[in-house]
């Protein structure tokens, strides 16, 4: 049992390691076993270095607990866009992720834009770009999209022609980075916005659709970092089987 539990220990902190998580506390600790074991076979340290690892490690728990009650916001609806645009996000961006069932909201004239001058003008910058498969008004996918919003401005079929025709603009770009989009005919019930997934400070919005929303900005989202190990791994995974699946118009 007792091995069992030094394996897992052991394999949470190699974890913690790849996904480069708290690696100053792990920074700190290692520093303060170090001078423990000089002590212990006798080393003369100088009070005045004994006192400053004293000091120093009390001053970093104190800091630790104080960021612990600092809990970042991470179950949100739309309106978090509006107080942390997700603009000047896209315009940093080298690599960017997108699933939108229909993706007008979101692919505005004005983010298509800020692609184009943030990870499209990179020569190291991608774009991926999914949204479902063209349908007509009739189609039973048009009315399931359509029932999610009591009050919807136009149907779900206009909207993603909409898109589909930035879409098409956008692969005529002459630009550095490397865009791609792709169409799948299932709706998941979900839509992903991935900023610099791969990276240390990247990050995953999931938004869920649910059902009979007032309107769209009253839809959840989940914000993921790397932090969330395995579940940030699991949505990023889940756009790239979505990727690996759509129709080949538009896949450079």
């Amino acid at each position: 049992m007792i091995g069992g539990g030094v394996r897992r220990f052991l394999r949470q902190i190699l974890e913690d390691f790849r996904q480069r998580r708290f690696l100053d506390l792990y920074a700190t600790t290692a520093v303060a076993f170090v001078f423990a074991a000089l002590l212990v076979v006798g080393a003369d340290l100088p009070d005045s270095v004994r006192w400053s690892l004293l000091f120093a490690a009390l001053g970093f728990l104190l800091l630790r607990i104080a960021l612990a009650g600092h809990t970042e916001e991470r179950f949100l609806d739309r309106s978090a866009y509006d107080r942390h645009p997700i603009t000047e996000d896209l315009l940093a961006a080298k690599d960017v992720w997108i699933f939108a069932p229909v993706g007008t909201n979101l692919l505005t004239d004005e983010r298509c834009d800020l692609l184009r001058r943030g990870p499209l003008a990179r020569d190291d910058g991608s774009v991926r770009v999914v949204v479902l498969r063209a349908f007509d008004p009739g189609d039973p996918i048009s009315a399931q999209l359509d029932a999610l919003l009591d009050h919807p401005v136009q149907t779900a079929a206009t909207s993603l022609r909409e898109t589909l025709g930035r879409l098409r603009a956008m692969a005529r770009w002459q630009v550095k980075g490397t865009f791609g989009y792709g169409e799948i005919a299932f709706n998941p019930g979900f839509s992903i916005v991935a900023v610099n997934p791969q990276s240390p400070d990247g990050y995953a919005n999931v938004e869920f659709h649910g059902f009979r929303n007032d309107a769209i900005g009253s839809r959840m989202h989940i914000r993921l970092t790397r932090d969330d190990g395995q579940w940030y791994r699991y949505w990023l995974e889940q756009f790239e089987e979505i990727w690996r699946s759509t129709l080949p118009a538009g896949r450079p």
